[in-house]
C-alpha cells in the first residue's frame, strides 16, 4: 500500500499535465483561429457600423430639415397671426373712439339737456319762493288788517 499511493499520485499528477497541456493548445488553436475570423467578423461588422451611421446621419439631416421647414411655417403663422391681430387691436381701437366720439357727443346733449333742466328748476324755484313771499305778504296784511279792525 505504501507502494500504491505513490504511483497514484505520479499517474494523476502526469494525467492532469497531459489535460492541462492539451487545454492549453486547444485554447491557442482557438485563438488563432478566432482572430482570423475575427478580423473578418471585425472588419464585416465596422462596415455595418459604418453604413447604419450614414443612414442614421441622413436621417438625421432628413429630420433636421423638416424641423427647420416647421420652425419657419410656424414662425410664418405666428407673423401672421400677430398681424391680424394687431389689424383687430387697430379696429377696436377705431371702434371705441367712435363710440367715445358717440358717447361724449351724447353726454354733451345729456349735458345741455341738464343745464336746461336746471335752469327750467331755478326758474320754477324762484317763481316758488316768489309765490310764497306774495303768500306771506298777502298773510302779513291780512293780519294787519285784522289787527287794525
Amino acid at each position: 500500500m505504501r507502494v500504491g499511493v505513490p504511483i497514484f499520485l505520479f499517474l494523476a499528477a502526469a494525467g492532469f499535465h497531459t489535460a492541462l497541456a492539451a487545454s492549453l493548445e486547444s485554447a491557442e488553436k482557438e485563438d488563432t483561429f478566432g482572430e482570423e475570423v475575427g478580423l473578418e467578423q471585425l472588419s464585416d461588422l465596422q462596415k455595418r457600423d459604418q453604413e447604419e451611421f450614414e443612414a442614421a446621419q441622413m436621417s438625421e439631416d432628413a429630420q433636421s430639415e423638416d424641423v427647420h421647414y416647421l420652425e419657419a411655417v410656424q414662425d410664418q403663422h405666428t407673423e401672421e397671426k400677430n398681424d391680424t391681430h394687431e389689424e383687430d387691436m387697430a379696429d377696436r381701437d377705431r371702434d371705441r373712439n367712435v363710440e367715445t366720439d358717440q358717447h361724449e357727443s351724447e353726454s354733451d346733449e345729456n349735458v345741455d339737456g341738464m343745464r336746461h333742466k336746471r335752469e327750467h328748476l331755478e326758474a320754477n324755484v324762484e317763481e316758488a319762493d316768489e309765490m310764497a313771499n306774495l303768500d306771506e305778504l298777502i298773510e302779513d296784511k291780512a293780519r294787519d288788517e285784522a289787527e287794525v279792525e
